[in-house]
């Protein structure tokens, strides 16, 4: 059995929150965790484009950059990233043994979660490559989330906060938003995404004053945007212009966070440094314009602060897009589709690679309530038959999914 086969083979444990078992497999590990320096993000939007900003800035200003980020679409490896480089294969395998050993010596009401595990992977990888700083991206939550067995990170990091895992994490913003800052420590220092709703905000505040934190919140009033469409943004925050390949109208607010983030840090970066990080970064299924002519986007937003933001970027183009969607069961799917299936003139429904996937047909019952859809068991001849279509093609509503087809995109 190779590495990946042997982590998957820990879906069957489940995700149960909890830091009882993790804490302990890291203790069998000589806890790699405490000889790294994190800067950890959590937040129900926007973590993975803030998290690949605030690495890039730092990699560009010459710091060895570990970045841990969940879930991945391209593949597997790329959960794992130095200086932007996936773990080579050789080093996956000869670190999930070093795990897998230690893992052995468990006993069944201490076994770990897959990503349980995989955090504890990543860990042992950033420590072995002596990374100087490791961008480290919540799995779900953060109060008990596996990565939360740090210590007092350089910065948390709290990106923007909506409904998304209700079953775990609350029923209320308030909620919501009291599990994510579970990951501001004592005596540090936070940055908050700025256009947070009252009730998530009051429970940031209040969770940064309880631990003693600095908190930072950008100022709006200090950003300026300009042409802000499909392929990308210009931006002015305070005294700082740069650009932004990333689309959509979040973007700009994202990046400020980044900027203060890592200023916040106390890091030896520069002006300079920042604008080239921030433009040099892309990041796969964000909005991701694949293809320009014609017009192809590939987009993991599954819950309705995400589709809200790629419904405004869907409103820039020509003409309403042909679509291809399919989404996992356990999300807001009635209030996604209201949200965003009137902006495509029809959307070809899929059933993605995961036990946790709606099916096509019944995800085209929904959607047909706002625009003509069609059910396709075939997701590959689903987008076949939507580039057919002579019209923009926007793929979305998972990030399984857009693993699934970015290599067909982009062949």
């Amino acid at each position: 059995m190779n590495a990946v086969d042997y982590i998957n083979s820990f879906l069957k444990f489940g995700s149960k929150p909890g830091l009882e078992r993790i804490s302990n497999l890291l203790r069998l590990l000589g806890n790699p965790e405490k000889d790294l320096k994190f800067i950890h993000v959590a937040g129900t939007n926007g973590k993975g484009s803030t998290c690949c900003y605030i690495s890039n800035i730092l990699r560009v200003a010459g710091y060895k950059v570990g970045m841990f980020i969940s879930p991945y679409v391209l593949e597997f490896r790329e959960r794992f990233q130095i200086n932007g480089e996936m773990i080579p294969y050789d080093e996956l395998s000869s670190i999930t043994e070093t795990v897998k050993a230690a893992v052995d010596t468990l006993d069944d009401d201490m076994m770990v979660t897959e990503f349980e595990l995989i955090t504890a992977i990543s860990y042992l990888y950033f420590k072995q490559n002596n990374c100087d700083v490791v961008v480290l991206e919540v799995g779900l939550g953060g109060m008990y989330d596996s990565t939360n067995t740090i210590d007092t990170p350089l910065c948390s990091v709290i990106t923007s906060i909506s409904f998304d895992h209700t079953a775990i994490l609350g029923n209320t913003l308030s909620e919501i938003a009291a599990q994510k800052c579970g990951i501001i420590k004592p005596g540090g220092r936070c940055v908050s995404y700025p256009v947070q709703s009252d009730e998530a905000m009051s429970v940031i505040r209040s969770a940064a004053m309880e631990n003693d934190n600095i908190l930072v919140v950008p100022n709006t009033n200090l950003l300026v945007v300009s042409d802000n469409g499909i392929l990308g943004s210009t931006v002015r925050y305070k005294e700082l212009e740069f650009s932004l390949k990333m689309a959509g109208k979040f973007q700009p607010y994202n990046a400020a966070v980044a900027i203060e983030a890592v200023k916040l840090c106390g890091l030896n970066v520069n002006d300079e440094q920042i604008k080239e990080g921030l433009s040099n970064s892309v990041f796969p299924a964000r909005c991701e314009l694949i293809n320009i002519d014609p017009i192809i986007i590939l987009d993991g937003a599954h819950n309705p602060d995400g589709v809200t933001a790629l419904a405004r970027l869907i409103e820039k183009l020509p003409v309403p897009p042909v679509g291809v969607m399919g989404m996992m069961a356990d999300k807001d799917i009635e209030s996604v589709m209201e949200l965003i299936a009137p902006f495509f003139s029809k959307i070809y429904c899929v059933t993605p690679k995961n036990p946790r996937s709606i099916s096509a047909d019944r995800l085209s019952e929904i959607a047909s309530r706002y625009t003509e859809a069609v059910a396709f068991s075939d997701t590959k001849k689903a987008v076949a038959a939507a580039k057919n279509e002579n019209r923009p093609l926007v793929v979305c509503g998972s990030f399984y999914l857009a693993s699934e087809v970015r290599p067909w995109l982009i062949g």
